[in-house]
Formats: C-alpha cells, sequence, structure tokens
C-alpha cells in the first residue's frame, strides 16, 4: 500500500470540532502529441499558434527546459505513466509494451479513490493493448473512418475493410463529453491524448488559411512525403519546407483551439478553480532542421517538449522555471497535489514543492527497431543524458558528442571527447547507463493490424 498523506476517509471519525481533510482535487493531464515547446508563444514563437496555451501558461508555471525521455510516443507516454525511464519500463519497440508489475499513475490514483478516465486519439499506440490503459476505469481509445483518397490504411474491423485515421481534436473532445462521469461524487483524473500536430500535417480550413502562406501549397502533406524527407528519399525545396511548417503551425492552432474549449468545457461542468491541470508532449518533430519527422534522433528538436501546470488556486502564476525537468516528474507531480507517495521506483521530482528541485541526470532512449531499420533508417543515437547545461549523446557505434546547452541550445557545435571543456563525469556516468540500456532491436514479427496502424500514422510503407 502506498502511503496517503491526505486520508479523507479518516474524517469521518474525528471528533466534532475538527478540521477535516481538504477534498482531493480533481486532475487532468493533457499530451499533445509530436508538440515541440519552440512552436508556442508561450516558449517565444514569433506567430499566434497557441493563444489558449499562453493563456494558460500564465495562470501557472511553465517549465522552459522541459524534455522527453525518447523522441517517440509509446516510450515516452509509458514513461509519462510510470516516472520509470523507458529501459525500465520496457515499452521501447513496436511489438514491446509496457511491463507486468509495473504500477502506473493511474492505478495509484484509482487505489486512493479517483475515478479513472483516458480518451486517446493515437490508436496504434496509446490503448490497451500495449498495456498504457492500465488502472483507468474507462478507456477510450479513437479512430476515425478515413476518407478513401487519405493516407489512412486498411485496417480489418468487425470482419470489413476501413480505413482508419486518428481524430481530430473536435472529435476527440466529443468524445471526452460523452465519457464524462455525469456525477461528481469521487475526485476525476482525466488523460487525454491530441494527435493533431503529427503526420500527416492535414489542419481544418479555417487554421490552414490563417497560417499557410502560400497559395499554391497543397492543403495537407501526407506522412508517406515526410517519411520519405525523413528517410532521404526525398528533399524538400526551401518552399516545401516553408508550407510543411505552415501546415505544422496549423495544426497546433488547431488543437490550442480545442484545448481552450476543453479547459472551458471542464469548468461548465463543474471542474473549476480547484482542477490542477498538467500540459505536455510525449515528443517533438524535426522540420528541416537536420532531417524530418521524429523517433530518429535524440536532438533538441525532437526532445524539448512543452510543461505548464496550472495549480488551482496556487499563487505560482505566471512563473517561468528554468530546472531541466522530463516527463517522468509530472506523475510523481500528480501524485503530490492528491498526497500520494510515489510508488517504489519512480524516479520523478514534485515540481511544485517549495524549494530547490533535487538534481537529476535526464536521460533519453532510442532502441534499434526493426520498423525504423527496416523502413525509414538507422536510428544512429542511442542515449543521452542531461545534466544542465551540458547534454552528451552516445552513438550505437559507441562515440559520444556533448553540446553545451548554455550557449547552444539548438545543439549545432558539438564538443567532442578531448576538448578541455568536455565534462568527462557526465560522460562516466553515461558510459555507465549506457551499458545498462538495452542496444540491441528486439525480435518478433508484427501482426498485420499493427503494421496497418503503424502505416496509417507514417512509420511503415
Amino acid at each position: 500500500m502506498f502511503a496517503l498523506r491526505v486520508l479523507a476517509s479518516l474524517a469521518l471519525f474525528a471528533p466534532l470540532g475538527c478540521e477535516t481533510a481538504p477534498p482531493l482535487p480533481d486532475l487532468v493531464l493533457v499530451t499533445i502529441d509530436t508538440l515541440r515547446a519552440d512552436h508556442l508563444g508561450a516558449y517565444g514563437y514569433e506567430r499566434a499558434t497557441s493563444p489558449n496555451l499562453d493563456k494558460l501558461a500564465s495562470k501557472g508555471v511553465l517549465f522552459t527546459r522541459a524534455s522527453a525521455p525518447s523522441s517517440w510516443t509509446k516510450p515516452s507516454i509509458a514513461s509519462l505513466f510510470t516516472s520509470r525511464e523507458p529501459g525500465e519500463h520496457g515499452a521501447v519497440a513496436f511489438e514491446r509494451h509496457l511491463a507486468p508489475g509495473l504500477t502506473t499513475l493511474a492505478e495509484q490514483l484509482s487505489a486512493a479513490g479517483y475515478r479513472t478516465l483516458g480518451v486517446s486519439g493515437n490508436f496504434v499506440h496509446v490503448n490497451e493493448a500495449t498495456g498504457l490503459a492500465r488502472g483507468f476505469d474507462t478507456w477510450l481509445t479513437v479512430s476515425r473512418r478515413a476518407a478513401p483518397d487519405s493516407s489512412g490504411e486498411t485496417w480489418k474491423a468487425g470482419g470489413q475493410d476501413v480505413m482508419l485515421r486518428p481524430p481530430d481534436a473536435d472529435e476527440l473532445n466529443a468524445e471526452v463529453w460523452k465519457a464524462l462521469p455525469d456525477t461528481r461524487e469521487t475526485p476525476l483524473f482525466l488523460y487525454v491524448h491530441y494527435m493533431d500536430p503529427h503526420a500527416d500535417y492535414a489542419p481544418p480550413d479555417r487554421f490552414r488559411a490563417a497560417f499557410v502562406r502560400d497559395d499554391d501549397a497543397p492543403a495537407r502533406a501526407s506522412s508517406q512525403r515526410i517519411v520519405d524527407l525523413a528517410a532521404g528519399r526525398a528533399v524538400a525545396s526551401p518552399a516545401e519546407r516553408r508550407w510543411l511548417v505552415d501546415l505544422y503551425d496549423a495544426e497546433i492552432a488547431a488543437v490550442d483551439a480545442a484545448v481552450g474549449e476543453l479547459v472551458s468545457g471542464l469548468a461548465a461542468r463543474g471542474y473549476g478553480d480547484d482542477t490542477i491541470f498538467a500540459f505536455v508532449s510525449d515528443h517533438g518533430e524535426a522540420l528541416g532542421e537536420r532531417g524530418w519527422f521524429h523517433a530518429l534522433d535524440l536532438h533538441a528538436e525532437s526532445l524539448s517538449v512543452p510543461l505548464i501546470l496550472v495549480a488551482g488556486r496556487s499563487a505560482s502564476q505566471g512563473i517561468r522555471r528554468d530546472d531541466a525537468v522530463d516527463l517522468l516528474d509530472v506523475p510523481t507531480t500528480l501524485l503530490a497535489r492528491a498526497g500520494i507517495d510515489p510508488a517504489p521506483g519512480m524516479r520523478g521530482r514534485d515540481l511544485l514543492a517549495d524549494g530547490a528541485l533535487p538534481p537529476r541526470d535526464l536521460a533519453a532512449e532510442l532502441h534499434a527497431d526493426p520498423v525504423f531499420e527496416e523502413h525509414v533508417r538507422p536510428r544512429e543515437q542511442r542515449l543521452a543524458l542531461l545534466r544542465w547545461p551540458w547534454k552528451l549523446v552516445a552513438t550505437r557505434d559507441g562515440s559520444v558528442v556533448g553540446y553545451q546547452l548554455e550557449g547552444d541550445a539548438r545543439e549545432l557545435r558539438p564538443v567532442q571527447p578531448g576538448d578541455p571543456a568536455f565534462p568527462t563525469d557526465l560522460a562516466a556516468a553515461l558510459s555507465v547507463r549506457r551499458s545498462q540500456v538495452e542496444t540491441t532491436g528486439p525480435s518478433g514479427v508484427l501482426g498485420d493490424d499493427a503494421r496497418a496502424g503503424l502505416r496509417a500514422l507514417g512509420y511503415a510503407e
């Protein structure tokens, strides 16, 4: 049993005149798939992609140096749900899922009396089959029939061939409203996973009109085109790169509008000032700086993600914090708000605790995976270790390169071992970790349904 510091049930036996424990707060965790932090206004972006998230940041705490533990969804979300590094939780490849026996955030909250509801638009990675729905009383994996001319893939459903696509943000919100409990007899933990910035880039017309600067640009950018760019099978012209970025920004604006509607809709349904929100992304997206897509390297554009906490009536409003943090810190922070001690083995810290954060090296991992190795390109980078202001990256051949992030946030000026500035103590820690991280790809054959789902999101041909 995990210790509860807030034992609301004991209030029934408290003597008259004694103060009762405060009610447990409602908790809402929102993931926006494939959202890089530097394309939000609150993080300094010059385009108005995110007025709602910017407003939420002004009411809470924004972390300027937040990173993901991997550059693709499954390992990052598994870390978000368990506060464990990818090599610990095991969900590191398409055919490898969350290890049994690890306690999830939803399981802990459910045991503490929360009603747990998850609504995921990532029907390939964040679903029941991967183990990421463990602990949710109600879980919805949402997909939609795709138009015949879309990049959706044939998928066996009910014995028939159908074309599936991820839901757009408005469609996902509609599922949230249908699944939300009618009564509020118990505190709620709500998880929502939006998909809009993920390839393909196909924003609604009104957002496309606001962000795409080239009238000749297509209405959408297919997943296959972006993967071809990532694999080096195609090269984007400057004009194509511009409209790909425009389409990506328009997708952000669309999901930002839906986030605003989610927050206002919850308030209208009684989830108001006492509700605690966390807004994150699972990974970023390379947009032609040195590559395309995600899941292929451990550079800043793939790992730097937004992290915004809005803690009810907290006095911490409009705060910007420069602590180096990652997604493993999110579940422990939410548990702390509910008065719950983290499960044994959880690595995260309470980001809203008084005082300085305990130091922790932040790791990011990429494991070999047949889907990427065969259909996109080999993942050269395997492990990154960040101890601010230094980040070291180890490749699959054993070489190591460093970046001094304080003067090189975009990681454009590598520092080699042997340079007087190279951090040998961090290199020693990286070496220890590298020996512990599995670096050989898991074997196995994906089923036809699984491959179809991967193709629907652009991961396989």
